[in-house]
C-alpha cells in the first residue's frame, strides 16, 4: 500500500523535479560561460551564451509560472475526483481493457457474419 502511495507521488512531482535539475545544471553552464563571455568582456557575447541564457531564462518562467499552475490542476482534480466519485469510482480502461474490440475479433465476426448470410459454412482454419 505504501509502495503505491510512494508511486503515486512520484508521478506526480517527476516532471517539477527534471525541470529542476536542468535548471540548476544550466545555470551553472550559464554562470561558466559569463565568466568567458559575457555583456561586458571586450568579445561580446557569444551565440553559446544567449542560447543557454535564453533556455534558462524560458526554464525559469516555467519553473515559476507553469508548474504551479499545472501541479495545482493536477490536486484540484485529485482532490475532486476522490470527493465526488469516491472509492467506489471505477478506473477508466487502459488501451488493452477498451471497449473496442481487437483487430482479430472484428475480422472474425465480419467473416462469420458474411458466411452466415450467405447459408455457407464458415471456412475451416
Amino acid at each position: 500500500m505504501r509502495l503505491s502511495w510512494l508511486r503515486a507521488g512520484w508521478r506526480f512531482l517527476r516532471l517539477p523535479l527534471i525541470l529542476v535539475v536542468l535548471y540548476l545544471v544550466l545555470r551553472l553552464v550559464l554562470a561558466a560561460l559569463s565568466e568567458r563571455q559575457g555583456f561586458g568582456s571586450p568579445d561580446g557575447t557569444g551565440l553559446a551564451y544567449l542560447a543557454v541564457a535564453a533556455a534558462v531564462s524560458a526554464l525559469r518562467v516555467g519553473l515559476l509560472v507553469l508548474v504551479p499552475a499545472v501541479l495545482a490542476y493536477r490536486l484540484v482534480v485529485q482532490v475532486t475526483t476522490r470527493l465526488l466519485g469516491g472509492a467506489d469510482a471505477p478506473a477508466p480502461p487502459s488501451n488493452a481493457e477498451s471497449d473496442y474490440p481487437r483487430a482479430a475479433d472484428r475480422d472474425f465476426q465480419a467473416s462469420s457474419t458474411a458466411c452466415t448470410t450467405k447459408n455457407t459454412p464458415p471456412p475451416v482454419a
